[in-house]
């Protein structure tokens, strides 16, 4: 082989490798100056994979607070950007959120501050035409403290469930909630919308959206409950199940 057929072989062969490269990258996880999703569906419907993508741009160098987060689609090399509220770890889930036969996108981003909870976006991206769709609303609850050192949660449609909260006697009577176990005033615990929002697969039930919301007593560090919600889409959300369970913590 001459040298000159050589160098093009040579030149050839790495070309491929470097491509093969890039596409090996475009699907994984990782960071480029912030954080960067990539994987491959089909959610305009037309049989054909499209590119998901998920980008954010932080706040100064070495901060994991994203200032700009967007969300790309691109299908028959045509791209359609959606812009999201800046936050801290975006995470992008891809499932028929409406039951038309043609996946959809679900992008949660963590908000600022020290509670955890999330922003969530979903979007149909269906015949290469983008449109917000809604997200299970936060579960009907009412909850508040009863004498006695105790709590009631009650969720529309369940029963009243009453928990013991008595382990925080000490500090409730120190802020003035109790006085000898009886309240001074009607007071609310505090219900957080959404802390997590993802797609399971349930049952009997196909896939759903498993929400899990807290409830606390006199500020965000007393947490005294978990709701864990059971969404089902039909012509909009519709609430399977929720469960209240106790979690650990006190102040």
């Amino acid at each position: 082989m001459k040298k000159l057929d050589l160098l093009k072989y040579a030149v050839l062969v790495i070309s491929l490798f470097l491509s093969y490269q890039a596409v090996e990258a475009h699907d994984k996880n990782f960071q480029v100056d912030g954080t960067y999703i990539s994987t491959k569906r089909d959610v305009t419907g037309d049989q054909k994979i499209d590119i998901i993508q998920v980008q954010g741009l932080p706040y100064e160098e070495g901060s994991k607070f994203l200032k700009k987060i967007e969300l790309s689609v691109e299908s028959n090399r045509r791209t359609i950007d959606v812009p999201l509220e800046a936050g801290y770890n975006p995470d992008l889930k891809i499932a028929d959120l409406n039951d038309d036969g043609v996946r959809d996108v679900l992008v949660t981003v963590l908000m600022e501050g020290r509670e955890r909870l999330i922003s969530s976006y979903a979007y149909t991206f269906k015949d290469g035409k983008v449109k917000e769709l809604e997200v299970p609303p936060s579960v009907p609850v009412m909850a508040q403290f009863l004498d006695g050192y105790k709590a009631e949660i009650i969720i529309e449609g369940q029963k009243p469930v009453v928990m013991d909260v008595s382990s925080r006697k000490q500090a409730y009577d120190k802020l003035g909630i109790y006085q000898n176990g009886k309240l001074n005033e009607p007071t609310e615990l505090l219900v957080d919308p959404y802390s997590s929002l993802d797609f399971k697969t349930v049952f009997g039930k196909g896939k759903a959206l498993i929400g899990i919301q807290n409830v606390k007593g006199s500020d965000e560090r007393d947490p005294i409950l978990e709701i864990k919600s059971v969404w089902k889409y039909n012509n909009g959300w519709q609430l399977v199940k929720a469960q209240v369970k106790p979690v650990k913590g006190s102040k």
